[in-house]
């Protein structure tokens, strides 16, 4: 007799067990894992400069650190422009403007070079030579050059707060005033298919 309330007992323990186990199965939850956004980091709209890395503490001429910085930022641009334009030249055989407009830009990157050597800087090699885009129209070439040239207008309006020297600013003017007026125009028309002409400066 005592071995059968023994084992109804364990019997009843066991139930209950596996009762309180269904019951907290049952209670739980599996927390709903929601997935980050990723977000998109903004693109930047400065070009990037291969000729900036400038070793300031070995230099010991007259200019600032603003002013050699933007003077590196100012023949970088001309050297990316130069190098563009040259590849579109090579791969849709000198299309206008592009055959004149490089030829200015070579007459853009001397002046600068003067106003290197003026102030004992090194005339740093051009780097983007051979590493530019490619278009695949001379259309879709003209509309980059309208983004290329704007850029560069706008460029030179932030250098022209570093510095307050009359001959660097009168070659950064002499610039900027031949992208806007001249260089900017031609790519316009020539991106609305309306053929492009550049008077080089």
């Amino acid at each position: 007799m005592r071995v059968l309330i023994l084992v109804l007992a364990l019997f009843i323990i066991s139930a209950c067990s596996q009762g309180n186990g269904q019951v907290n199965q049952s209670n739980q939850t599996t927390p709903t894992v929601t997935p980050t956004p990723q977000i998109e980091k903004a693109k930047s709209t400065e070009n990037e400069c291969k000729i900036c890395d400038f070793d300031f503490a070995g230099y010991k001429g007259d200019l600032k650190k603003e002013e050699i910085d933007g003077l590196l930022l100012a023949l970088n641009d001309e050297y990316m422009a130069w190098a563009t334009y040259d590849q579109i030249n090579k791969d849709f055989n000198n299309p206008r403007p592009f055959s004149n407009i490089q030829q200015a830009e070579a007459r853009h990157a001397e002046r600068l070079k003067v106003v290197f050597k003026t102030y004992n800087l090194p005339v740093p090699e051009n780097k983007w030579i051979g590493d530019v885009p490619k278009f695949q129209t001379v259309i879709e070439a003209c509309k980059a050059g309208v983004e290329a040239e704007i850029a560069n207008r706008d460029l030179y309006k932030r250098l022209f707060e570093t510095t307050t020297r009359e001959d660097i600013l009168v070659v950064y003017r002499a610039l900027q005033r031949a992208s806007e007026e001249n260089h900017l125009p031609a790519f316009q028309r020539c991106g609305e298919g309306r053929g492009g002409r550049s008077r080089p400066l």
